[in-house]
């Protein structure tokens, strides 16, 4: 079968591959303020229930370090552009592999859309008019601009994963370092504030079913920590390099997001959480950072929105290079047209799969942004567009990691290794009941719009690929032959 180039890519590569997957500047701004507003908005009778920020962003990250326990295994074993998909079709077989692969396309070129384009349009649009930037025809402009962005991001990845690593690498360095030292310095201005009470469930009224349903939306506040996986094929050593990656790259973004978001909340005071993330401050963070460094305030926000624009834009380049592996892995292994499995010659780059990303993309933004921005307003149709992906994409993604999850012990046993209780079976099983119990609750709760059009989205999708499996496990069953073969 074809395969992509073999070690171009170091621990470095992998690791700033998974963190700028994950953009940690614009989730600090996006999903801290994102969490409070539906917080604040679905459970009304806990008004300062935003200063348990931190815990609900511990408790995701607990949750998503046990789903990555899975791939973690999996990553030691099989190095594959096709990743997920990949395991679950050597454990579960090829439906369950076709089902992974469909979920996990899906939940890519969503984040591509929804974090990644839309994000930093609803970004834009919402910021800069606050520093006295006039957006000329805000109407329409968006949608040239979404197209010019899908455009270089799309260039950067056709020019070869080399070159873009390098890019993203650097500044994600940049990007760390920098929310790190500023919140440091909060929590050292703040002194006098410093409780471990952010990290308890008082604030939410000890509420367990508030705090699950917050991590429905909060866990994708961790979704890049597998960024690696589908570029193993490319990285050097990667039976060691990939799982080491993943457990670097949980240690990087838990600091660096915990660390902001418990700077934020201590900063802006236990007593004054009920605007926070509201329609007055929805950035809170600017606004902090606006206020609370005296004379270099001005030079700080400057550089906090430059950084988080960066953000925006090196974790679609991370999405769309990890869509478009999936999509030639799936070429290669004639589960797609073979067409799509083509490589440049001279950059090393799955070209039509690029190009199919890209237009999948450029539908899926505009589609979705016309239809908010006519019922809420441009700014607001924006926000509320990239919210509502972010939403939908949710469950998605919990399904390819639950079928992940009940594959490893199939496969352990398939290959003939040795299968621990614990770390096979206990910890696997633990993840997926906390995921399904997770989806049940939001649904059970009826979140208020657009939350609720994600899930009920999410759903509706997730249907659709079953529904597409049946059809092509039935009518077409030599597609999925040789789905997830191929392995280094």
């Amino acid at each position: 079968m074809k395969h992509l180039r073999r070690d171009q890519l170091t621990l470095r590569h992998a690791v700033s591959q998974a963190t700028a997957l994950n953009a940690p500047g614009g989730t600090i701004v996006l999903y801290v303020s994102g969490t409070a507003a539906l917080l604040t908005s679905t459970f009304t009778s806990y008004p300062s229930g935003s200063y348990a920020i931190p815990l609900i962003l511990l408790i995701s990250l607990v949750i998503y370090g046990l789903m990555t326990f899975s791939m973690y295994e999996f990553s030691k074993e099989l190095s594959s552009s096709g990743g997920y998909y990949t395991f679950v079709s050597r454990g579960l077989g090829q439906r369950a592999g076709f089902i992974t692969a469909l979920s996990y396309l899906s939940y890519q070129i969503l984040s591509f859309t929804g974090f990644g384009i839309l994000g930093f349009m609803g970004f834009v649009y919402d910021v800069f008019p606050s520093f006295g930037i006039q957006i000329p025809f805000p109407t329409f402009l968006w949608i040239p601009l979404s197209l010019v962005f899908i455009g270089v991001v799309s260039w950067l990845i056709y020019s070869g994963i080399r070159p873009s690593l390098q890019f993203v690498s650097y500044t994600i360095i940049v990007e760390v370092l920098f929310f790190i030292a500023t919140s440091l310095a909060l929590i050292y201005e703040f002194h006098a504030r410093l409780s471990l009470v952010p990290f308890t469930p008082k604030p939410v009224g000890n509420d367990t079913l508030a705090l699950a349903t917050m991590m429905v939306y909060a866990i994708g506040t961790y979704v890049g920590i597998g960024g690696s996986i589908p570029i193993a094929e490319e990285t050097r050593n990667p039976k060691r390099n990939v799982p080491l990656a993943i457990l670097i790259t949980i240690a990087v973004l838990g600091i660096t997001i915990i660390l902001s978001a418990y700077a934020q909340v201590i900063s802006w005071g236990a007593q004054n959480m009920a605007s926070f993330g509201g329609s007055q401050f929805p950035y809170p963070v600017i606004y902090i950072y606006q206020h609370d460094f005296g004379y270099i305030s001005t030079a700080l926000v400057a550089v906090l929105i430059i950084l988080v624009l960066n953000s925006f834009f090196t974790a679609t380049v991370s999405l769309g290079t990890n869509a478009t592996r999936v999509v030639f892995s799936l070429a290669r292994e004639h589960v797609f047209p073979e067409r799509l499995s083509s490589i440049h010659a001279v950059t090393g780059s799955p070209t039509k799969a690029i190009v199919l990303v890209a237009v999948l993309a450029s539908i899926i933004t505009i589609g979705t942004g016309l239809a908010f921005e006519a019922t809420s307003g441009t700014v607001n149709g924006l926000l509320n567009a990239s919210v509502f992906l972010l939403i939908l994409e949710s469950p998605i993604t919990y399904l390819v990691h639950i079928l992940t999850n009940t594959s490893l012990y199939s496969f352990m046993r398939k290959e003939g290794k040795r299968v621990s209780i614990l770390r096979h079976i206990v910890i696997p099983s633990v993840s997926t009941l906390t995921l399904v119990f997770a989806v049940v609750v939001a649904v059970y709760l009826d979140l208020s719009p657009p939350y609720i059009y994600g899930i009920y989205g999410a759903i509706a999708v997730i249907l659709a690929i079953l529904i597409t499996t049946l059809v092509v496990s039935t009518k077409s069953r030599r597609k999925l032959e040789l789905i997830g073969d191929f392995s280094l």
